[in-house]
């Protein structure tokens, strides 16, 4: 009796031992997957900021918050369009929140100073635009994916001279590294076909007074401007005061000139500009149909070029984490980042050595309805030769 005693007891315990095993194990699938978000919620890229937030949250909600059963805590912080408030987010994000990965911001100042900070605690970053150079010529744990800044104005100025016939250009933008690199992109696309750019200016950040620029550009086949957020509605109101008959053509559109939520606001003198975009919803891309249904149906207009890469960005940080699957260290997660190969909204994506993504960009032209009308689309190839970055078009 004592014995049967003694093997009912043991039992008992070997049960409790395997349901307290069994307990553990679905308590640590039910832990979630952190995930930070860093927006432009406040300063001068705010419109585009809150966007870019929504079309993340657009691509989690379509996953169903989860990644391989697990829920996803996606953690979002404003960035404020500062760099000082976007370093202190991501110290909270990485060192008080345990995110393994950060989805933005937009901001290339703030990019660029996140990404040491990056490489030494090895979380990866995936940008929401293009980035600077420096992201990857520098640092090891940014991905850009839609490309650089200046690998986004490439193709307009491809565009400009070989479908548009110009040969001379003046250009007026924003005097931060982004601006440079945009312009920058957009006068190596334009050389590469013949065009000579004439004259480039450069003013502060944040300006509501273009005039003075407007008024000393040089007489040229078109005028390029990158004026980004609400630098966009000074500039073309001024342009329009001013009746300049040189027609605008946007190395890209600073998110503003074809977001469908700010183009009505800034009427009809944008109707024929010419733009390199980083997202569009009239796109024939895999999924890009459910995503603007699915935006425009709760947020009452369809996705600007800024919602297109929050959803685009979410969607990879997912498919990276989904294919690290239970490994948790962030060598596996980067390798399976760059080992992606996806059919995007931005077209077929993948990742090179650089981290630099390949995707499909539209150039497009505002119609008299003011909507952006894709005329053609370039997929440009990035590569580092020499220390310096090289463009191509994938053939």
């Amino acid at each position: 009796m004592r014995r049967l005693m003694t093997c009912f007891v043991t039992l008992l315990i070997g049960l409790a031992f395997v349901l307290s095993i069994s307990g553990l194990s679905a308590a640590q699938q039910a832990e979630p997957i952190k995930i930070g978000g860093l927006f432009e919620l406040t300063g001068f890229l705010a419109p585009i900021g809150k966007e870019a937030q929504q079309g993340a949250m657009i691509a989690l909600e379509q996953a169903g918050g989860k990644i391989m059963g697990r829920p996803v805590e996606f953690i979002v912080e404003d960035s404020a369009t500062d760099v000082n408030t976007s370093m202190d987010k991501m110290r909270k994000l990485v060192e008080v929140d345990k995110v393994r990965i950060i989805v933005g911001p937009i901001f290339g100042a703030s990019q660029d100073a996140m990404g040491g900070y990056a490489d030494r605690v090895r979380v990866p970053v995936i940008t929401l635009p293009s980035g600077q150079n420096t992201l990857v010529l520098k640092n090891q744990w940014t991905f850009l994916v839609a490309g650089t800044d200046e690998s986004n104005g490439y193709p307009m100025g491809i565009y400009a001279a070989e479908k548009l016939g110009y040969k001379t250009a003046t250009t007026i933008g924003s005097d931060f590294s982004a601006g440079h690199e945009f312009v920058g992109g957009f006068v190596q696309g334009f050389a590469a076909r013949g065009g000579k750019t004439i004259q480039q200016q450069w003013y502060p950040p944040g300006t509501t007074n273009m005039v003075p620029f407007l008024v000393a550009a040089k007489k040229a086949d078109c005028l390029v401007t990158w004026w980004p957020g609400a630098d966009t509605f000074a500039g073309f109101k001024q342009y329009k005061e001013l009746n300049i008959k040189m027609p605008i053509v946007q190395p890209e559109d600073g998110g503003v000139t074809c977001n469908p939520a700010a183009s009505k606001h800034l009427g009809d003198a944008i109707v024929g500009v010419h733009a390199s975009v980083l997202y569009s919803y009239l796109a024939n891309t895999p999924g890009n149909k459910e995503f603007v249904e699915a935006y425009s149906k709760k947020y009452g207009v369809p996705p600007g070029p800024l919602a297109g890469c929050g959803y685009c960005s979410m969607q990879i940080a997912l498919e990276g984490l989904k294919k690290a699957g239970k490994d948790s260290k962030p060598e596996t997660l980067k390798k399976e980042l760059l080992a992606l190969k996806l059919d995007t909204i931005h077209g077929p994506l993948y990742f090179n050595k650089w981290r630099i993504a390949t995707y499909t960009s539209p150039v497009v032209k505002i119609d008299k309805d003011l909507v952006p009308q894709i005329v053609a689309e370039y997929r440009v190839k990035s590569e580092v030769v020499k220390g310096k970055l090289v463009y191509s078009l994938e053939k």
